[in-house]
């Protein structure tokens, strides 16, 4: 031990010359960012110059060049070249204008991206109020915002998570909790949704220890929107047959259709039935920024809690999702600690009046998430988004308008929001769901363009979302002559 401890000084002499790379010199650190903010800009202008492609880079050779990870080191430059090459070079570019499939997210305005970049430069530990408390403070305000916007009164409490799935996952434990439901009970629960509401409380409610809970799926109407009256026949049939009916969830923008259930309605139900309602306004939610679209969000105020993900509609990176809960006090019980414990004892850690986020959600290691909403929304405005979310909605009806002045193609219903959905017609005697598949496979591959499926009915049909905040007309009227041009090659 004597001669272990003598050379204890030379061998912690030697660790610490072998760490101080770890500290970046500032003379490497300038190298450093340089050529990341090269690549950073090569991305940009390649995105920007972009209209006909290429969206879609499959070059697997690309990723077989990453090197395994390994003792020695590799210089910075290698480093960034096969970062370069391999998510440049393989997958989808979803910040492509021409990006139109699933719900387009993630492509952030450079803003939201420093907002990411920032917070873990300076090591922003977000998680509570002592330690950053201008980071819990700014992300409280955010949350105020979301709730002022769709008409929450005070008392609210939320929280920013990694998304529409860890929010929804949350939300549904604070209505189990709640309810007070106990275990021997999960298999009588009645959740209510309709067959297009996102898979994500499919999930959740697995996360959350109820998956013998029983999920019915709710009618909906020819626009593909829950209805209010087949909910209420549902829970006055569940009630007699001895069932819990505890929660419905409503969606302000469905993913396949785009459609908005009468939240309204369905609300007067839930008060009726004293029924926890949940709104999934993910995709939707910050179209209320637009004033002719408030109709659509008559209700949204009286539920009990909202998803909303500013990684779709205010165009931040994707890992940015909004739960705001109406009874803060509900989502505080729920993920609090019940009773202090030995770590946080002896210093003033928690804020009273500035609830910390890990008080208000399961994560207890977090991102500083909100610099990448702050910052965008300082910068640009609110109205700068009202902008661009009010263009997204014209050019979904100018596609849908082009199409059907074309007599080509069956459009099942006018959008709602950004989503369109058609199908083009088929050469008789052939089969239609095999023509309009094969249409899409044709699409995609080209590489121009890229879009999804959606099957309503039993039918095949294609799908448009447009969210990207870089798809302007030039590129819907690019998206309609390659559809026109691939359906003309197809029946021919």
């Amino acid at each position: 031990m004597a001669e272990t401890n003598h050379n204890l000084p030379q061998r912690l002499a030697d660790l610490k010359l072998k760490t101080s790379v770890l500290e970046v010199k500032e003379v490497d650190r300038d190298a450093m960012t340089k050529k990341t903010v090269k690549l950073i800009n090569a991305y940009d202008d390649n995105v920007m110059k972009l209209t006909s492609g290429p969206i879609k880079m499959l070059d697997q050779g690309s990723l077989e060049t990453m090197g395994d990870i390994s003792e020695t080191p590799v210089d910075f430059d290698s480093v960034m070249q096969d970062l370069s090459d391999c998510l440049l070079s393989a997958g989808d570019n979803n910040g492509h204008p021409m990006f139109l499939g699933f719900i387009p997210c993630g492509d952030g305005t450079y803003p939201a991206t420093l907002g990411g970049f920032l917070p873990a430069a300076f090591t922003t530990y977000s998680v509570v109020h002592l330690e950053s408390p201008a980071a819990v403070q700014m992300e409280n305000r955010l949350i105020k915002w979301v709730a002022d916007l769709f008409g929450y009164p005070a008392g609210h409490a939320g929280n920013i998570s990694s998304g529409g799935s860890l929010a929804t996952l949350t939300a549904l434990a604070v209505a189990r909790d709640s309810r007070e439901l106990k275990a021997s009970d999960f298999h009588r629960c009645v959740i209510y949704c309709s067959e297009f509401t996102h898979y994500a409380v499919q999930k959740g409610l697995r996360a959350v220890g109820m998956r013998e809970a029983i999920l019915k799926k709710t009618p909906v109407d020819q626009s593909y929107r829950m209805t209010a009256a087949a909910l209420e026949r549902q829970i006055k049939e569940d009630t007699e047959a001895g069932l819990l009916p505890f929660l419905a969830v409503a969606t302000v923008g469905t993913t396949l259709t785009g459609s908005v259930d009468p939240v309204d309605d369905i609300a007067d139900v839930c008060e009726r039935h004293q029924l926890w309602l949940h709104v999934d306004a993910a995709y939707g939610g910050f179209f209320a920024l637009c004033d002719e679209m408030k109709q659509l969000f008559v209700g949204v105020e009286r539920s009990d809690s909202i998803v909303v993900n500013p990684h779709k509609g205010l165009f931040v990176p994707s890992g940015v999702g909004v739960l705001v809960v109406k009874d803060g006090k509900k989502l505080q019980q729920c993920c609090s600690f019940e009773q202090t414990t030995n770590v946080y004892k002896g210093m003033q850690f928690f804020s009273a009046e500035h609830l910390s986020p890990c008080e208000l959600s399961f994560e207890l290691s977090r991102s500083f998430r909100g610099a990448q909403m702050w910052l965008p929304l300082k910068v640009f405005g609110v109205g700068v988004f009202r902008a661009a979310l009010e263009e997204k909605l014209l050019l979904a009806r100018y596609f849908y308008g082009k199409l059907k002045e074309t007599g080509e193609f069956e459009l099942p219903l006018e959008p709602e929001l950004s989503v369109v959905v058609f199908r083009a017609t088929a050469p008789p005697g052939v089969d239609i769901n095999n023509f309009n598949q094969q249409l899409l496979n044709d699409l995609v591959s080209d590489g121009k363009i890229f879009m999804t499926a959606a099957t309503l009915n039993g039918q095949f049909y294609l799908r448009v979302c447009v969210l990207c905040f870089r798809t302007h007309i030039e590129h819907i009227d690019l998206c309609c002559s390659l559809i026109r041009e691939k359906r003309a090659h197809l029946w021919k």
